[in-house]
C-alpha cells in the first residue's frame, strides 16, 4: 500500500478524518473517523509528520476542493461573507495612498459599511459571535471591521436615523486612519508605550479627522465620532478633555464598541477577557468614563449573554451561547462537548431556563478549543 505523507490542509477541524492516520514506519496513530478538534493538533500531527494511503488522500483533497467550490458558489454562507469583508477592508488600507489619490476611499468604505450594515441586519447573532471567534487575519483592520459591527447593533435601541448610522459605521471604519501601522505596533507590544507612543496615541483621533476632512468627508457624524471615540464622560479622555453633553453620543457609542472590541480581543500583552467580563468593565464605567444611559442601552443591545460566549453548563457541557433565550439571563447555548470532555457529534441545543442546563461558568477563551462551525450554527 502506497504512503503519502498528509498535509495541514488535508485535515479539518471538527471534520471525521476520512482515512487512518499512520507514522512514517506505518503504525496506526489515528483512525478513520476521528474528530481533531483544535488546529494546535493539526500543527502537532504536521510537524512529526504523519501519513495516509494515498489513493485515498489524493480522493478526499478532490472532494475537499470540490466542496469548497460549491460552498463559494452557495448562497447565504455568511460566516464567509464576513471574512471576505475583512479581505475588503483590509485591501483599501494596504492600498491607501493609491484609493485616496484616486478618489476611491470614501467610495469603498461606504460600499464596506452599507455590507456591514446588510449583514448584520440578516445574522445578528453570527455577526457578533464571529468578532470573538474568529481572531484571524491582521488586527488593525480586522478591529476596524469588528469595532463597526457592533456599533451597528449597538445603536439599534438608540433609533437613530439611517443616515446618522451610516455616518457612525463609516466613522468605526475610519477612526484611525493615519495611524493603522501603529495600531499593529502598539498591539504587539509587551513593555509600556513610551512617551513618544503616547503622544502619538492621544493625537490620532485629530489625526484622522484633519485626513478625513481633507479627502472630502463633510458628514458631521462621521467627523465628530472620529474626533471624539477616545472623550470621556468625567473629562479624563483625549484629544479635547471634554466631558459630559460636551461629548456627542455618537462619539461615545464608537468608544464603547472600541473598547469592547479591543477588551475581547487576544494582546500580546494579555489574554482576550470573556464577552461578560468585558461588558461588566463597561457596566463598572457607567457614570464616570461613560454616560450612565448609553452604557445601559449598549449592554441591552449586546445582552447579557452575548452570542459566542463560551460557558460551561451546569451538567458539565462546555458550549457557546447562539442567541437571547426567554429571558435575559436564560440564553440558548450550543453545547459542543460533553462533560467528560468528548466532542458532541452531533451537537445540542441547550435552552438554559432547564435547571440541568443552567449557566454554570464563564470559560476562558484561551483554554476553550472546541471547533465552532459558524454556519451550522448560526447558517
Amino acid at each position: 500500500m502506497s504512503q503519502s505523507r498528509v498535509r495541514h490542509s488535508d485535515i479539518q477541524v471538527g471534520k471525521a478524518l476520512p482515512w487512518d492516520v499512520c507514522d512514517e514506519r506505518g503504525t496506526l496513530l489515528l483512525r478513520k473517523g476521528f474528530v481533531v478538534a483544535s488546529e494546535g493538533q493539526i500543527d502537532r500531527l504536521v510537524a512529526v509528520g504523519v501519513f495516509a494511503d494515498s489513493k485515498a488522500l489524493q480522493q478526499s483533497r478532490l472532494e475537499q476542493l470540490e466542496a469548497q467550490e460549491e460552498e463559494e458558489e452557495e448562497s447565504g454562507n455568511f460566516a464567509q461573507e464576513w471574512m471576505d469583508l475583512r479581505k475588503k477592508i483590509e485591501l483599501v488600507y494596504c492600498q491607501l495612498e493609491t484609493n485616496i489619490q484616486s478618489g476611491q476611499f470614501i467610495p469603498r468604505i461606504t460600499e464596506i459599511a452599507k455590507d456591514v450594515d446588510a449583514l448584520c441586519s440578516v445574522k445578528p447573532e453570527l455577526a457578533q459571535a464571529i468578532i470573538s471567534l474568529r481572531q484571524d487575519g491582521r488586527y488593525s483592520t480586522r478591529h476596524l471591521l469588528d469595532t463597526a459591527t457592533i456599533v451597528k447593533l449597538a445603536s439599534k435601541p438608540l433609533k437613530l436615523t439611517p443616515a446618522k448610522e451610516m455616518g457612525l459605521i463609516c466613522a468605526a471604519l475610519t477612526m484611525n486612519l493615519g495611524s493603522i501601522d501603529f495600531q499593529d505596533e502598539i498591539k504587539s507590544q509587551v513593555s509600556p508605550l513610551t512617551d513618544e507612543q503616547l503622544e502619538r496615541l492621544h493625537q490620532h483621533p485629530e489625526i484622522a479627522t484633519a485626513k478625513l476632512k481633507s479627502i472630502g468627508v463633510n458628514d458631521p457624524i462621521w467627523l465628530r465620532a472620529v474626533l471624539e471615540h477616545h472623550e470621556h464622560f468625567d473629562g479624563s479622555g483625549y484629544p479635547n478633555s471634554l466631558s459630559g453633553t460636551e461629548v456627542s453620543s455618537e462619539g461615545q457609542i464608537l468608544r464603547l464598541a472600541d473598547m469592547y472590541c479591543a477588551r475581547i480581543t487576544f494582546h500580546e500583552y494579555r489574554s482576550a477577557v470573556p464577552l461578560t467580563v468585558a461588558l461588566r468593565g463597561i457596566l463598572l464605567e457607567r457614570g464616570k468614563t461613560v454616560d450612565q444611559t448609553l452604557a445601559a442601552h449598549f449592554i441591552h443591545a449586546l445582552g447579557v449573554f452575548p452570542p459566542g460566549l463560551q460557558l460551561r453548563l451546569a451538567n458539565g457541557e462546555k458550549g457557546v451561547v447562539v442567541r437571547a433565550g426567554s429571558s435575559p439571563n436564560h440564553p440558548i447555548v450550543c453545547s459542543l462537548i460533553s462533560p467528560d470532555g468528548v466532542p458532541m457529534s452531533p451537537p445540542e441545543y441547550r435552552d438554559t431556563q432547564v435547571k440541568i442546563f443552567g449557566v454554570g461558568e464563564t470559560i476562558d477563551p484561551a483554554t476553550f478549543n472546541a471547533y465552532v462551525d459558524l454556519d451550522s450554527i448560526w447558517g
